[in-house]
C-alpha cells in the first residue's frame, strides 16, 4: 500500500493501516480461548449444571473458530485493502465482540459458583484474555473497546453488586484493571501509530530520494545526450564551413562536401541529381568503385529520390526490415541505407542530394545528420543559382564588353580608313607602274620581282590591320589563359601608335621581358588598355604641348600591377571619387561606362582597378591581374557589373 500525499493525510494512512492489520495481526486470545474455556469447563463441571456449560462452550468456540478462519482467509486470499470500512476488518471486529459477549456471559457461571475461588480463577483468565485481546486488536483501538468492555465489564458488574466485600473488591480490581488495560492499549496504539508514521516518513523520504536520484541521473544522462549533440552539431558545421568556405572551384567543392557527407553519415556512395520530370541523370557523384558517374540516367521511379521530393528529407538505416524492402530501388539496386533532401534553385525543384549504401547503417539517423544534410542541400541550391546568375552576368559582361569595342572601333574609324587606305593606295600606284612599264616592254625580271614584294608588303599590312580589327570586334566566351603583358600590348601596338599619331601624343613602353604570364582573357584586358590608353589620349591632348604617355607593368609578389600614366590636366578628387561610377563621365559626348565595364572586367579577373593623381601634372590609372598557376583556372566570371549612381 503507498500514501499518496496529493490526495491522503497522515491520519487516513494511519486509520487505513490500523484497520486493515486487524483481521492480520495473529489473534492469539482466539488461540487461547480454544483450550482454556474446555479447561474452565472441567474445572466446574460439578459444580454448574451441564446444559449451561455446553450452551456456552459451544457458543465461545464457534466464534472463536470463525474468527481464525477470517484471519486466516484474509492472509492468504485478500489483496492490499485502502479502505476502512472493509468487509474484512468489519466481519472480524463483529466476531472479536462475539467472543467476548460469550467471556462475558461467564457471568451467567459466577452466579451458579458457591465459593469465592472459582470467581478468583475467572477473573485471572477474563483478565489473560483481556491482554491478549490488547495485543491482537489494538491497531484499531474502536475494536478493542468493542471486544474488552462487553468481556469485562458483565462480571465487573455482578462482583460490584454482591454484598460480600470479596466479591466487591473482585469488582472494584476487575475495574482498575479495565481502566489499566485500555490506557495500556491506547498507549499500544499510539506507539504503533508513530512508528508506522515515522516508517511512512521514512519511507516517503527514501521514495522521494529515490526520484530525485533517478531523476538526476537521467538530467544527467539527457544533458549528456545534449552535449554530444550540440558538439557532433559544431564538428559537423565546422566541416561544412571547412568545405563551402574554400576557394576551390564551384564543382570541386561540391564534389569535397560529397566526400565529407560519406564520411559523415557513414554511406560509402553520395550524388548530387537532376530530376526533370522523369529523367534523373547524376550531375556529380562519389563512389567507391564507380558505380556511379557523372552523366548516368535513371528513371526517377527507380529510386528513393522519389519519395524524397513527395516527403521531404528522407532517411533510413536498413531496408529489408522496413516498408522500403517493397520499394523499386530496393528490389533493383539492393540499396539498404539511404539519407537525402531535395534541392531547390530559384524557388523550383532543381534535383536531390542524397547518401546512400549497399550495407545496412548500425547507427540510426540523429536530427543533427537530418538537420545537416538539409543544410547541405540549401548549400548547394544557393551555390547553383550563384552560378547560373554568374553564368548569365558573364553573358551580359560579354556583350556590354563587345558593345563597348564596336563603339571603340566606330570612335577609331576614321584613323583605321586612312591606315588601311595607306598600302590599298601603295598597291595601286605599285601595279599601275607595273603595267605602264609592261606595256612600253622596258620592266626588268629584277625591277618586277622587287615591285610585286612591294605590293605583297602592302596587302599583308592591310591585310594584318583588317585582321586585327575583326579579331578586336569579335564575340565569343571568354578564355581564360596564361598570357604574357608583351604580347597583349604586341597585338594592340598598331591601335595604340595609331590614336597617338593622330593626335600628336608620345607613347612609352616600360614593360620587363621578364614578366611571368598572367592569368587573363587576352581579348578583354587588350580592351580594358585600350579603353585607358584613348582617355588618357583624350586627356593630353587637350593641353598645347606634346603630350606624354606611359604605359609600363611591374611585378609584385604573385600579382602584376599595368599603369597608365598621363601628363594631361589632372582631376579634382570629387572626380576621381566618381570616375568608376556608371553612367559618370567628363567628355561632352561619353556614356560613362567605359571604365566601369574596364573595372567589371579586371574584378571577373581577380584583380582591381583604381586611380591615383600624379605628383606632377595628370592622372595614372591602375590595375592588376594574378600570376597564372595552373590551379588558378577559373571557373566562370564573378559577380554581374553593378550599376550605382551618386
Amino acid at each position: 500500500m503507498h500514501f499518496n500525499f496529493a490526495t491522503d493525510s497522515y491520519t487516513q494512512y494511519i486509520r487505513a493501516w490500523q484497520v486493515r492489520m486487524l483481521p492480520a495481526q495473529f489473534p492469539l486470545d482466539a488461540v487461547a480461548s480454544l483450550f482454556s474455556a474446555p479447561t474452565l469447563v472441567l474445572l466446574v463441571w460439578n459444580v454448574i449444571p451441564h446444559p449451561v456449560l455446553l450452551t456456552w462452550l459451544a457458543l465461545l468456540e464457534t466464534t472463536v473458530i470463525i474468527r481464525l478462519m477470517i484471519a486466516l482467509a484474509f492472509r492468504y486470499r485478500a489483496g492490499v485493502v485502502d479502505d476502512p470500512l472493509t468487509v474484512w476488518a468489519a466481519c472480524y471486529t463483529w466476531v472479536s465482540i462475539a467472543t467476548a459477549v460469550c467471556w462475558g456471559g461467564t457471568v451467567v457461571l459466577l452466579a451458579h459458583l458457591p465459593l469465592p475461588a472459582y470467581d478468583a480463577l475467572i477473573a485471572l483468565i477474563l483478565a489473560g484474555f483481556l491482554i491478549g485481546g490488547m495485543l491482537s486488536l489494538t491497531p484499531a483501538l474502536s475494536a478493542y473497546l468493542a471486544y474488552a468492555l462487553p468481556l469485562s465489564l458483565p462480571p465487573i458488574f455482578w462482583w460490584l453488586l454482591q454484598d460480600d466485600l470479596i466479591y466487591v473488591a473482585l469488582g472494584v480490581g476487575g475495574f482498575f484493571y479495565l481502566l489499566l488495560a485500555v490506557g495500556v492499549a491506547y498507549r499500544y496504539q499510539q506507539t504503533l501509530a508513530q512508528a508506522r508514521q515515522l516508517a511512512l516518513e521514512n519511507g516517503e523520504l527514501v521514495r522521494s530520494f529515490t526520484a530525485a536520484r533517478k531523476r538526476a541521473e537521467k538530467d544527467h544522462q539527457q544533458l549528456a545526450e545534449q552535449q554530444a549533440a550540440l558538439q557532433d552539431s559544431v564538428d559537423a558545421m565546422r566541416e561544412l564551413y571547412r568545405v563551402i568556405s574554400s576557394s576551390a572551384r564551384c564543382s570541386q567543392r561540391m564534389q569535397s562536401m560529397l566526400m565529407m557527407g560519406c564520411q559523415r553519415f557513414g554511406l560509402a556512395i553520395g550524388i548530387l541529381a537532376r530530376i526533370k520530370g522523369d529523367r534523373y541523370e547524376i550531375i556529380q557523384a562519389q563512389s567507391p568503385n564507380g558505380e556511379m558517374n557523372p552523366g548516368d540516367v535513371f528513371a526517377l521511379d527507380n529510386t528513393y529520390c522519389r519519395d524524397t521530393l513527395l516527403q521531404g528529407p528522407v532517411g533510413f538505416e536498413h531496408a529489408a526490415t522496413g516498408i522500403q524492402r517493397d520499394h523499386p530501388c530496393y528490389r533493383k539496386f539492393k540499396l539498404e541505407a539511404y539519407l537525402g533532401a531535395s534541392v531547390w534553385v530559384s524557388g523550383s525543384v532543381y534535383g536531390t542530394l542524397c547518401f546512400s549504401d549497399l550495407q545496412p547503417r548500425a547507427k540510426p539517423f540523429t536530427m543533427v545528420d537530418r538537420e545537416l544534410i538539409q543544410l547541405m542541400a540549401q548549400w548547394v541550391g544557393s551555390a547553383l543559382e550563384q552560378e547560373h546568375m554568374a553564368a548569365a552576368a558573364q553573358r551580359q559582361q560579354t556583350l556590354l564588353a563587345h558593345a563597348s569595342r564596336l563603339n571603340t572601333l566606330g570612335e577609331m574609324a576614321s584613323g583605321l580608313v586612312h591606315e588601311i587606305n595607306q598600302p590599298i593606295t601603295a598597291i595601286a600606284l605599285y601595279t599601275e607602274a607595273g603595267l605602264t612599264r609592261l606595256r612600253s616592254r622596258t620592266l626588268e625580271g629584277n625591277e618586277l620581282r622587287e615591285m610585286l614584294e612591294k605590293i605583297a608588303a602592302q596587302s599583308a599590312r592591310a591585310s594584318a590591320i583588317i585582321q586585327q580589327i575583326r579579331r578586336f570586334a569579335r564575340q565569343g566566351k571568354p578564355q581564360y589563359v596564361p598570357v604574357r603583358i608583351q604580347d597583349l600590348l604586341d597585338e594592340i601596338a598598331d591601335f595604340l601608335n595609331l590614336e597617338a599619331q593622330r593626335h600628336t601624343v608620345r607613347i612609352r613602353y616600360d614593360t620587363p621581358l621578364e614578366l611571368p604570364p598572367v592569368l587573363a582573357d587576352a581579348l578583354q584586358i587588350q580592351q580594358v588598355i585600350l579603353n585607358l590608353v584613348r582617355n588618357a589620349i583624350d586627356a593630353v591632348s587637350s593641353r598645347e604641348e606634346v603630350g606624354k604617355i606611359i604605359l609600363s607593368a611591374r611585378l609584385d609578389q604573385e600579382i602584376v600591377e599595368i599603369a597608365v600614366q598621363d601628363t594631361g590636366p589632372g582631376l579634382e578628387p570629387n572626380i576621381i571619387s566618381q570616375l568608376l561610377h556608371p553612367f559618370f563621365t567628363t567628355k561632352p559626348h561619353g556614356l560613362g561606362l567605359g571604365l566601369p565595364i574596364s573595372q567589371s572586367i579586371i574584378e571577373a579577373h581577380g584583380g582591381q582597378l583604381w586611380v591615383t593623381p600624379n605628383s606632377g601634372p595628370g592622372v595614372t590609372f591602375h590595375f592588376t591581374l594574378p600570376v597564372a598557376k595552373g590551379a588558378d583556372l577559373p571557373e566562370y566570371a564573378p559577380d554581374v557589373l553593378s550599376v550605382e549612381t551618386s
